[in-house]
C-alpha cells in the first residue's frame, strides 16, 4: 500500500461510497452517484474544501444564569443563607447538566445535517484526541467553546490548534492547568501534551516532563478566559528535549513540533481513524513525510490521504469498527434522514458507550472491537431500527423533567450518565431547545426503489446490502433475505403495503449483521 494516487479508471462507485462512509460519515445512493461523475479529485475536494458550503445552525440554548461570573455568584451568595445558598448550587449544577445535554443535541443535528460532514467528522477526531470532560470541567459554555474550537481548526494547521488548545480554558481546567504554579508545577498537563497529544511514550524523558510544566506556569483561567499572570510564571533556565532556554508554553510547543516523532504520531493516528487499525510502518512514515512537507497544513494532508490506493485498498475496506457516533450518524446519512427525536439519539449514543464530552479519561475513547459486546449489539440493533421503523419520540423526557421539577426526581450532578439526565431538558429546555420535537417518521424505501428500478426481490437485496455494508454480503445471507422479501406469494409488489414493511426489515437486518458494525 502506498500514498500514490490512484488511477482515473480505477474510481467507481464503490470507492465513492468508502469515501463518504469514512471521511464523511455516509451518504445516500444520488450523494454516491454525484461523487461517481466528479472523479475522485473533484469528489474528495467536495468533502476537504467544505467552506464553499455554508452551514450557520441555531447554537445550543444556554440559560441565562449560566452567564454569571464566579464574582457575580459570590456577590448574590452574599445575601443568602447557608440553605439558600445549597439550592442555589443546586440549581446552577441542574441549569449546567441541562445546557451540556443541548450541547450535546445540538452537535448530533450539526453531524448529521451539515453539508460539510468531514468538518464534523474532523471535530469528532479531535474531541477524543484532545479530550475533555464535564465531570471535570464543569461547565457546558466551555466545552460548547471548546468543540467550536476543533470545529475552526478541523483541518487546519495542526501547530496552531495545539498552541490554542494548551490555552483553551476546558483544557486548562481538565489537566489542572489553573493549578499550575512557579512554586509549585503541576506536570498533568505537560506529560498528556507529549505522551497522548503530540509525541507519544518513548519520546521524551520524565525530566522533560518537569522541565515544560515550568514553563506552561502562569497561564490562569479568568473571568473572561486564558489570562497571563507573570508572578506565577517560571521565568528560569529551562532545558528540554535536548534543548535550552527561558522557555514558555509557546516555546514548549514549537520545539515538540520540529520533533519527528510528531509527525509520525498524527500520521498514525490519522491512519487509525481513517484508514485501518493496523497501518503498516511505511505507511506511516509516508503520511508523516507528507505533513512535514506541509508544516502541519492538514488540508493537503487529507487530500493526499483520501485520494491514495491506501486508503482504497481492498485490505483498508470494512477494517474499522463504526463508534456509536458513526453508527447513528452514519445511518441517517446513508438514509438521507433528519433524526427528529434528538435526546433519545443522545442516550442511544451514551447508551453505547460514546457520551459526548465526557470520554471515559485523558485517553479518550479506545475505540476499535472495544465498541462491540453483547449489551452494546443490542442496543445497536435497537437504535438503528427506531430510525427505520420510526416512532420514537422525547415525550418520555418531557414527562420526567416535569416529575423532577415537582420535586419527586432524584438529584443530578454534571458527572451523570446520559439516561438519568435526559429527562432534565424537558419542557424547561427553553425557546429554541432541541427538545421534544416530535416523532420519527419511518423511512420510506419507495423512492429508491423508483429511481433505481428495482423490479425484484433480487435487485432490492442487492441494492441495499451494496449501500448499506462496506463488505459483500455473504451468499446464505443474500438467499435468506430473498426468500423472505418475496413472502409467501413469492412475488415481490413494491406498491404493496406490506411488501414495503418487509423492506424496512430486510434493512433492519442488514443493519443488524456484523458486517453493519464495519467501517
Amino acid at each position: 500500500m502506498s500514498l500514490k494516487p490512484i488511477k482515473p479508471g480505477d474510481w467507481d462507485r464503490a470507492k465513492a461510497a468508502h469515501l463518504l462512509r469514512r471521511a464523511g460519515f455516509g451518504g445516500t445512493p444520488a450523494q454516491i452517484d454525484a461523487l461517481v461523475k466528479m472523479g475522485v479529485t473533484r469528489a474528495v475536494a467536495s468533502l476537504v474544501d467544505y467552506e464553499d458550503f455554508r452551514y450557520d445552525p441555531a447554537p445550543p440554548v444556554f440559560d441565562e444564569d449560566l452567564r454569571l461570573t464566579r464574582g457575580e455568584i459570590r456577590q448574590r451568595e452574599r445575601v443568602l443563607s447557608e440553605e439558600e445558598r445549597r439550592k442555589l448550587r443546586q440549581q446552577l449544577r441542574r441549569k449546567e447538566q441541562q445546557a451540556i445535554e443541548e450541547v450535546r443535541m445540538w452537535w448530533i443535528e450539526r453531524m448529521v445535517e451539515s453539508p460539510r460532514p468531514l468538518e464534523e467528522h474532523m471535530t469528532l477526531f479531535w474531541h477524543g484526541h484532545f479530550t475533555s470532560g464535564m465531570r471535570e470541567v464543569h461547565r457546558a459554555r466551555l466545552l460548547y467553546e471548546q468543540n467550536r474550537l476543533f470545529r475552526r481548526y478541523a483541518t487546519g494547521n495542526f501547530g496552531a490548534l495545539v498552541h490554542a488548545v494548551s490555552k483553551d480554558p476546558a483544557m486548562l481546567l481538565y489537566l489542572d492547568g489553573v493549578r499550575n504554579r512557579k512554586r509549585h508545577p503541576n506536570e498533568n498537563y505537560a506529560r498528556e501534551l507529549m505522551e497522548l497529544f503530540t509525541l507519544g511514550i518513548g519520546h521524551y524523558t520524565e525530566k522533560d516532563i518537569q522541565e515544560s510544566a515550568r514553563a506552561f506556569t502562569g497561564w490562569a483561567l479568568g473571568e473572561n478566559g486564558l489570562v497571563y499572570r507573570p508572578r506565577q510564571h517560571d521565568f528560569g533556565w529551562k532545558h528540554f528535549l535536548g534543548r535550552s532556554g527561558n522557555f514558555d508554553g509557546d516555546d514548549i510547543v514549537d520545539i515538540i513540533l520540529d520533533q519527528k516523532a510528531c509527525s509520525e504520531y498524527l500520521a498514525r493516528k490519522l491512519l487509525v481513524y481513517f484508514c485501518r487499525p493496523d497501518p503498516h510502518k511505511r505507511l506511516v512514515k509516508a503520511l508523516a513525510s507528507c505533513i512535514r512537507k506541509n508544516k502541519y497544513e492538514l488540508k493537503p494532508v487529507l487530500r493526499t490521504l483520501f485520494t491514495s490506493r491506501a486508503f482504497y485498498a481492498p485490505s483498508a475496506r470494512g477494517t474499522l469498527v463504526k463508534s456509536p457516533v458513526e453508527l447513528i450518524v452514519g445511518t441517517a446519512r446513508s438514509l438521507g434522514i433528519k433524526i427528529v427525536p434528538l435526546a433519545s439519539a443522545e442516550q442511544a449514543i451514551s447508551g453505547m458507550g460514546q457520551q459526548l464530552f465526557q470520554p471515559p479519561n485523558v485517553k479518550g475513547w479506545d475505540g476499535g472491537t472495544k465498541w462491540i459486546d453483547t449489551g452494546s449489539l443490542f442496543n445497536r440493533y435497537n437504535s438503528v431500527a427506531a430510525l427505520i421503523y420510526g416512532g420514537a419520540d422525547d415525550a418520555r423526557f418531557s414527562r420526567r423533567y416535569r416529575v423532577m421539577r415537582r420535586g419527586k426526581g432524584r438529584r443530578l450532578d454534571t458527572g451523570q450518565t446520559a439516561g438519568g439526565a435526559m429527562g432534565m431538558m424537558g419542557a424547561g429546555g427553553g425557546a429554541g431547545s432541541r427538545l421534544g420535537r416530535g416523532k420519527q417518521p419511518p423511512f420510506d424505501p419507495r423512492p429508491w426503489i423508483e429511481r433505481y428500478h428495482l423490479a425484484d426481490a433480487e435487485a432490492v437485496v442487492d441494492f441495499l446490502s451494496q449501500h448499506l455494508l462496506a463488505v459483500p454480503l455473504a451468499a446464505d445471507k443474500r438467499a435468506a433475505l430473498i426468500v423472505y422479501l418475496r413472502g409467501q406469494e413469492q412475488a415481490f409488489d413494491p406498491a404493496d403495503r406490506e411488501t414495503l414493511g418487509r423492506v424496512r426489515r430486510v434493512m433492519h437486518l442488514l443493519c443488524s449483521t456484523p458486517e453493519y458494525q464495519l467501517n
